[in-house]
């Protein structure tokens, strides 16, 4: 809905707040390019180079409403764990895990999540986005 739509509808001064999605990923250019898609599909984002970055940023920043992490980094945990451990401490935050690497076939993803392979198109990124988001 445009802000001249809510403005007709006699709703004056609300805009929709663009949900917010955190970026988890180790390698600079790739963060840039994943944080820079999202944001073009109409996301607020932000952007972690590890886990234990992301955890901090997640903590400070109840508007978070889905991790988009890469399986390894260099961090006290790797992507998985990190969906997981968010399951548990912010079940309200849904989740996407994405490696170039081949996954076991019975990794098991937290609640709220899915599993997108690189290399990725921006669809598949944006597909996954809409089903966790809304």
């Amino acid at each position: 809905m445009s802000v001249e739509s809510f403005h007709d509808a006699g709703i004056s001064g609300v805009v929709p707040k663009a949900p917010t999605v955190l970026v988890v990923e180790d390698q600079f250019l790739l963060r840039a390019y994943v944080s820079d898609m999202i944001a073009e599909a109409g996301y607020t984002v932000l952007s972690a180079e590890n886990a234990d970055e992301a955890l901090s940023i997640i903590t400070g920043n109840p508007d978070i409403r889905l991790v988009f992490s890469d399986f390894e980094m260099p961090s006290t945990m790797n992507g998985l764990d990190l969906g997981h451990h968010l399951f548990r401490t912010r079940p309200d935050v849904a989740f996407v895990l994405t490696s170039g690497a081949k996954m076991k076939e019975n990794f098991a993803l937290p609640p709220r999540g899915l599993f997108v392979a690189k290399p990725f198109l921006e669809s598949d990124v944006c597909s996954a986005l809409a089903q966790l988001v809304h």
